[in-house]
């Protein structure tokens, strides 16, 4: 399976950071976290033309793994490139109970997520943090299917994962394919 340019896409605590950075170190691909081009100091959200920019001189690069959903904000700029998108669909209370640990873990330790970009309660609730780690799952099981149905996709593989175990164990074959 060629896999020069990979998406990894789910929702919020699936996993698509950590599986991103270690599919990318097995094989040689460039790691990138579409979160650090979207999000600017303060949380403040960058302007959708220049995260969209960022996102195309991504895209045009010869091998890549990138981490994170953003279905309608670029999904037409990576999955057009992309040779693989792997979804990681785990049980909603997989992953909002990672999302919950995590926030929890942030806002005892130093907080900062981004580059200036501090975890705070304040923050967590401005930008409904746990109600939209609740409500991704069932979005990405509607967007999902529906966006790898148009024909600008047709060329992506689907890699469907459903449980932790299933993403450690794809994984590993990937990186062992990579040696």
């Amino acid at each position: 399976m060629t896999m020069r340019r990979v998406v990894v896409v789910g929702a919020a605590g699936a996993g698509k950071s950590t599986l991103a950075r270690a599919l990318a170190e097995g094989t040689g691909g460039r790691p990138a976290d579409l979160d650090l081009l979207f999000w600017g100091p303060g949380w403040s959200r960058r302007p959708a033309e220049e995260f969209r920019a960022d996102v195309r001189r991504l895209a045009d690069e010869e091998r890549w793994v990138v981490a994170g959903s953003y279905l309608p904000q670029v999904a037409d700029v990576l999955w057009s490139r992309a040779d693989v998108l792997v979804w990681l669909d785990l049980p909603r209370r997989v992953s909002f109970t990672r999302v919950v640990r995590r926030t929890v873990r942030q806002l005892l330790g130093d907080g900062e997520v981004f580059p200036e970009c501090h975890q705070s309660l304040r923050a967590v609730w401005r930008d409904g943090l746990l109600g939209s780690a609740w409500r991704d799952p069932g979005r990405h099981r509607r967007d999902v299917p529906e966006l790898l149905g148009r024909p600008a996709y047709a060329q992506v593989r689907l890699v469907r994962l459903r449980s932790a175990g299933q993403a450690r164990n794809w994984l590993r074959a990937q990186v062992n394919a990579a040696r």
